[in-house]
């Protein structure tokens, strides 16, 4: 991990709302922690079902979803984006993440990850320029193939193409 920068953002006006963001070269991963209290929140909750089965004598049947899974579960976060993919942009305290959502490689539609005040500006500005800076190593200049990225552009062609198709039809039919 020689290339790791990881940043930490929470919500001011609710802290227990936690973000993570981890840039590993050329990749963002994203961890929408679950905080520790409602973690444990949710575990008393189970703990309180499983004794309530127990005592109605239904204890010894096994149970589908073992505590492990349910802490797995609430730790996982986003996949890996490519950092070209993520938009990043701070003013004042306001932090805001977006990242498109890619379906068969190509870009289909826009995500907001995060849209709100930190309480830690310095390190949310960092974060974008620290972002930036991976951003233009990796797209450099613009270029008419990445326009080709998102379906929308091979929508439109689709159209495109099958607009020619019925006017050249039309025409050979006269």
């Amino acid at each position: 991990m020689e290339n790791t920068y990881t940043y930490t953002a929470r919500n001011i006006e609710n802290p227990e709302q936690v973000v993570t963001f981890t840039l590993q070269d050329q990749h963002m991963s994203v961890d929408l922690g679950a905080p520790l209290e409602q973690m444990e929140t949710i575990l008393q909750q189970i703990d309180a079902e499983e004794g309530a089965e127990e005592q109605a004598g239904q204890g010894a049947q096994a149970k589908p979803w073992p505590k492990p899974l349910v802490v797995s579960l609430l730790e996982r976060g986003v996949g890996p984006l490519r950092v070209a993919d993520v938009n990043a942009g701070a003013k004042d305290d306001w932090l805001r993440v977006s990242a498109w959502y890619r379906a068969g490689g190509l870009a289909l539609a826009p995500i907001t990850l995060i849209d709100f005040r930190v309480d830690n500006p310095p390190a949310a500005q960092a974060f974008v320029e620290e972002l930036d800076k991976r951003k233009s190593e990796v797209t450099g200049a613009f270029s008419l193939l990445n326009v080709l990225d998102y379906w929308f552009t091979w929508i439109l062609a689709g159209v495109f193409v099958l607009g020619l198709f019925q006017a050249w039809r039309r025409k050979s039919q006269l």
